[in-house]
């Protein structure tokens, strides 16, 4: 098979193992006892078929090896769906779950839903985008089913991708003939992930709602299996269903579902943003008046809660046409920002904000107390220092609390023994730490040493990785913080990689510049494994670290995996109070990530991915760091009754 990328997919397998594997897409044509199951049993869509995720290795011709749960095996590209529009069909299915008109899936469960979030994260919306999808890649193909012939004569299966704009030239009055009916217009679409759950569709194919011809048009086919219940005379068709020469009208529902929902996304309020409740007119007439709804309060806000924030387009270099100054999180991102500018417009700033009623937009009230400013205020400059009457806040003022205060205040000064009060003379008061006196650092120092075992054993995994991780679907990232020194006390912020030599990376492999991930554009040949890298770690300041790290071409799986293998003595460490003793708290903080990759019942490690293992592992890391320079403490642990974890009471009577 020829060399190619290796890429996350699904794949289609049939609901129950036993069963044998029919397509999502094949609609039964001439098979009265498939049909039957079909469209009276409902056994279509998400009740027959269920998507898996894989590893697309290589494809020729035909058949794609595919990587799935640790095997591999040849199918049939048609068993294949791209990664993003499995996604897709996640997310449909998990809007669509309890409601009625839509095919459940019982096979939808915590492991898909896990990874359909963690894909989320991964956007800025923390949505997926079908419109944007459909407008990429499906306007000009069509997912239609197990064999479609075109107009040049050309057989398809499952996907046509020569869908044809300047079709509407080919558009002829049709006729009535045998099973082929004369149709009005297309006026509705559906993708396919969409249709596949729906119970007027229920193929894995794009369907079209067709308004038929007359004396068809007056009929109400509400009641069929694939009749529109919102339209007269229209039908839900699969695409294999439209002949070749309607590409035009293919293209035009789409486009015009593409607009549609636009619109609607356009109209939803942004990610964690509430949509204002519906005011009554009475409510929108106060409103307009500049005054607030009879019993609400006078609240002041920036800008309308469903207004969405636009998206600004990404310019490539500067107005002047130097280069963007790299942002300091994202590395493809830069900016155009002059200072100098500012100054034109601070007068404004410092100046130009209501002081009269009138001067709000209605709706929009002053805070009151404190009120309205005086035409000459100038409490917005900040190049002035502080006036007294503006360092308090006698609304605010209570004898008693403010006594309680003080109170609480003298009180922690006096504690003598581990804090020291200062500023007494300047007014600029402020604690600290009393030197050479400190609390117990016995579970600090646990914290210390169990971290610094995590750290060689992820160097020493981090020298082996082997190249099939690379494209499993949990990525594989570079956790700096086992590469940092002592005092570095935040991560990095840009990631840059090298041959051990100093030379580029090899064209094959690629490197995250935000994240550390590693992933590669094609399967390297023997001859150029392994390969040793180097990263260089950075922050806003420059490099504040080097990490080296080696890909190599074995493939361990299960217990012969470096990660499973280093996972058993961290695990015992841990758990051992004598060796190990973390202050109470924090070890029941841990012990949650702890079992994530180690079975404290069975005493063994758990089988994970190097992505996730490396996930788990570089989240307990951090924490030990909080628990060994900060202090950090957790509500104590409450042992199990049959202490199946291995810790015994004891353990904790210090």
């Amino acid at each position: 098979m020829a060399a190619q990328q290796s890429t996350a997919c699904w794949v289609w397998c049939p609901v129950e193992s036993s069963q044998d594997f029919k397509h999502p897409a094949d609609v039964p044509i001439g098979d009265e006892a498939s049909a039957k199951a079909a469209f009276l049993e409902l056994m279509r869509g998400p009740r027959l078929a269920r998507i898996s995720p894989a590893t697309m290795l290589q494809t020729k011709g035909n058949l794609a090896l595919i990587a799935e749960k640790g095997a591999t095996r040849e199918v049939p590209k048609s068993m294949v769906l791209p990664w993003y529009e499995g996604l897709l069909l996640l997310e449909e299915l998990e809007q669509v779950q309890g409601q009625a008109g839509h095919l459940q899936a019982s096979w939808w469960d915590e492991e898909l839903r896990a990874v359909l979030e963690k894909e989320r994260t991964k956007f800025r919306t923390r949505r997926l985008n079908g419109t944007s999808y459909t407008e990429q890649r499906l306007l000009t193909m069509a997912v239609t089913g197990t064999k479609f012939v075109d107009g040049d004569d050309r057989e398809w299966n499952y996907r046509r991708e020569n869908i044809k704009a300047d079709d509407k030239l080919n558009l002829v009055d049709g006729e009535d003939d045998g099973a082929f009916f004369k149709i009005r217009e297309i006026i509705g679409y559906l993708p396919p992930w969409e249709a596949f759950h729906d119970e007027k569709c229920g193929f894995y194919q794009d369907f079209y709602q067709i308004r038929w011809e007359h004396p068809f048009s007056e009929v109400d086919y509400a009641a069929v299996e694939n009749g529109a219940t919102d339209e007269k005379g229209a039908t839900w068709e699969p695409d294999e269903c439209l002949p070749a020469h309607m590409d035009f009208l293919r293209m035009a529902a789409k486009k015009k579902w593409i607009t549609t929902r636009r619109q609607k996304e356009a109209q939803a309020p942004p990610p964690g943003i509430r949509r204002r409740p519906t005011q009554s007119p009475q409510a929108l007439g106060a409103a307009a008046n500049g005054s607030p709804p009879p019993g609400a309060a006078a609240v002041k806000r920036e800008r309308p809660d469903d207004v969405p924030v636009p998206m600004g387009r990404q310019a490539k270099r500067r107005r002047d046409g130097t280069a963007l100054e790299r942002d300091l999180l994202m590395s493809r991102a830069g900016h155009d920002f002059k200072p100098e500018e500012v100054e034109k417009t601070v007068g404004q700033i410092r100046s130009g904000w209501p002081k009269k009623a009138e001067e709000y937009p209605p709706g929009f009230h002053v805070a009151s107390p404190p009120g309205f400013c005086w035409e000459a205020c100038d409490c917005m400059d900040d190049q002035r220092p502080q006036k007294s009457f503006e360092t308090k806040k006698p609304w605010l003022e209570e004898p008693l609390r403010s006594a309680d205060a003080f109170a609480a205040i003298s009180a922690f000064s006096d504690q003598t023994r581990f804090v020291r009060r200062r500023g007494m003379v300047s007014k600029m008061c402020y604690f600290e730490s009393p030197g050479g006196k400190f609390h117990d650092q016995t579970g600090a120092k646990a914290a210390a040493d169990l971290m610094l075992s995590i750290e060689r054993a992820l160097q020493a995994v981090l020298g082996q990785i082997p190249f099939g991780s690379l494209s499993e679907a949990d990525a594989v990232c570079i956790p700096a913080r086992a590469f940092l020194s002592e005092d570095a006390d935040y991560e990095p912020l840009l990631f840059s990689a090298t041959t051990a030599s100093g030379a580029p990376m090899p064209s094959w492999l690629r490197v995250n510049a935000d994240t550390g991930q590693i992933s590669a554009s094609r399967p390297p040949v023997a001859a150029e494994l392994p390969v040793q890298l180097r990263f260089d770690l950075g922050a806003a300041e420059g490099p504040v670290g080097k990490a080296n790290v080696g890909i190599v071409a074995q493939n361990f799986t299960g217990s012969a995996a470096p990660w499973f293998i280093a996972t058993t003595p961290l695990a015992q460490k841990y758990n051992d109070s004598t060796r190990c003793p973390l202050e109470r708290g924090v070890w029941s903080g841990l012990y949650e990530h702890f079992s994530e990759i180690y079975d404290f019942t069975r005493r063994t490690s758990k089988e994970k991915t190097l992505g996730a293992w490396l996930e788990v592992v570089a989240r307990i890391l951090r924490l030990l760091r909080s628990a060994s320079g900060a202090g950090l403490a957790l509500d104590p642990y409450v042992a199990p009754a049959d202490d199946s974890v291995g810790w015994k009471s004891k353990s904790w009577n210090r």
